[in-house]
């Protein structure tokens, strides 16, 4: 005869014993307390470990409720604020670890100390809204040269360390299908000169960016096809052997650590670094007190900005806008010895025209420099590109090209 499943009663009753009443007592008082907590205490809104913006209690309206935008908001926010996030973060990870579990926190944890982030899905809508925005300024000052250079991620190049059967995307056929959407835009391929180089040090360990060593690999690969001889000898400085990045903070897991290089090209070409959302001017792309906090890759520039400037005493005649997001920083460089003026936004926190540049700079060549996993998911890039309106609603033609 088949056992009948045990009653609702039956379970009230073992669990009404005197230890299961205390058992549940106690982590019914956790859970009070850490909730009170995490809404009492003050909210931060950005997490130096991750490295990103943290999410913030949502505004509670009718609509919010009725679409349920407010409870998927909620649920970031608790999420990202949960009293002692740090500790249970740890915690987590190393039940995971127990269980020889593959991810934390939107990271794979992979063999020998290398953690990799997951990519994530592309936003097709968005890719394809990018991709035509960049056709079409292409063709809108088609007398300045255009080049995408989108780099793929460790996932792709350096495999062999990914956890058995982690599922990844196919980015080289990703890779290989924006190539073939762009047709005013020149392709740089940056894929085969770093799987060449794949035992190397081209990422890091412990954070999503390249290193300068492979940012240097693929200067290299890229540089004929825009019409620069590289320089052939670089100082190189070792800034930091205690880099920790946003891979670590994600995933919990802290048992390496990163060294952080700088190539500095030994060339008479000289250059001054403006900040234009706050003026500020520096004599070097270098931001060494990044190394006194915990993201030693923000020593490029001090991390992202709306737009920075490089103005140098190259007398090349040429000017790059480059549009781009944080693995750029690290290309400049290699790059500002051969632009007389090198101009870098980020289409995530710029808010202007990219057509208003192009006239008032005398702009020559442009840069699309992305790593692949950011650019399948931006969408901002065709609101930056996006050709402005005069007044009466016409299209606003480029200086020159009218």
């Amino acid at each position: 005869m088949k056992q009948q499943p045990a009653s609702c009663a039956s379970f009230l009753r073992r669990i009404c014993t005197r230890p299961g009443l205390w058992i549940t007592a106690l982590l019914l008082c956790v859970c009070v307390v850490f909730s009170l907590l995490t809404f009492l205490m003050p909210k931060k809104t950005f997490s130096d470990k991750e490295n990103r913006a943290l999410a913030q209690m949502p505004a509670l309206t009718a609509d919010s409720l009725k679409d349920g935008s407010f409870a998927r908001g909620f649920e970031k926010f608790f999420a990202d604020q949960f009293y002692g996030r740090d500790f249970w973060t740890k915690l987590n990870l190393q039940r995971l670890t127990a269980f020889r579990q593959k991810e934390s926190g939107g990271v794979y944890l992979g063999r020998h100390k290398q953690l990799y982030l997951i990519p994530g899905e592309a936003n097709e809508a968005a890719l394809a809204r990018n991709l035509e925005a960049m056709e079409t300024f292409a063709n809108r000052y088609s007398l300045v040269k255009s080049y995408a250079a989108i780099i793929p991620n460790a996932v792709e190049v350096q495999p062999k360390n990914l956890p058995r059967n982690a599922p990844v995307p196919d980015q080289a056929a990703q890779l290989d299908a924006i190539s073939k959407k762009l047709s005013k835009v020149q392709w740089l391929d940056t894929l085969p000169a770093l799987r060449e180089r794949s035992d190397e040090y081209l990422y890091y360990m412990t954070d999503h960016h390249w290193t300068s060593f492979g940012a240097s690999v693929a200067f290299q690969a890229i540089a004929p096809q825009m019409q620069i001889t590289p320089v052939k000898d670089y100082g190189i400085y070792e800034v930091s052997r205690s880099f920790r990045g946003t891979l670590a903070a994600k995933s919990g897991r802290n048992n390496a650590k990163d060294r952080v290089e700088l190539y500095v090209p030994k060339t008479d070409v000289d250059y001054f670094v403006t900040y234009t959302e706050s003026a500020k001017k520096a004599g070097t792309m270098y931001d060494m007190s990044a190394l006194d906090a915990r993201d030693h890759y923000t020593v490029f520039f001090g991390g992202n900005h709306p737009r920075v400037d490089i103005a140098t005493t190259a007398e090349t005649g040429h000017t790059l806008l480059v549009l781009k997001d944080s693995y750029a920083n690290c290309m400049m460089q290699f790059l500002y010895p051969y632009y007389e003026k090198i101009i870098m936004i980020d289409p995530r926190y710029f808010y202007e025209s990219a057509d208003t540049l192009m006239q008032q700079n005398k702009i020559t060549d442009v840069l699309y420099l992305y790593n692949l996993d950011t650019f399948l998911s931006d969408t901002s890039l065709a609101d930056v590109l996006a050709q402005p309106t005069v007044p009466n609603g016409s299209a606003q033609m480029p200086a020159g090209e009218q």
